[in-house]
């Protein structure tokens, strides 16, 4: 079973439930876009892959990462998993006008 979602849609689905879930041997395919894309474990294994990334993450309950840039990202759920997706508000929020560059 493969699951695609959009920015909009994951964020939609977010707003409705505040997580996914993902049956065993499902994928979740992403692109995460300028502001990035925060994913967190709450349940179960996933195995998340990075395009242009040598290294594969397992995460389980509690692992967080970070996934920026355009690249496609597929998680892959191991075992019955929920994930929260979220945007990185610290990335995506402007600086401050008045604030000096350092």
């Amino acid at each position: 079973m493969t699951t695609t979602i959009s920015m909009a849609a994951m964020m939609a689905e977010r707003s409705r439930s505040g997580r996914m879930e993902l049956p065993r041997d499902a994928t979740l395919r992403l692109r995460a876009g300028p502001h990035g894309v925060r994913i967190r474990a709450e349940s179960g294994t996933v195995l998340v892959t990075r395009e242009g990334d040598l290294d594969d993450h397992l995460m389980e309950r509690g692992d967080e990462l970070l996934i920026t840039g355009t690249g496609l990202v597929v998680a892959w759920a191991l075992v019955p998993s929920s994930v929260v997706l979220s945007r990185d508000v610290e990335r995506s929020t402007p600086p401050h006008a008045g604030s000096a560059a350092a």
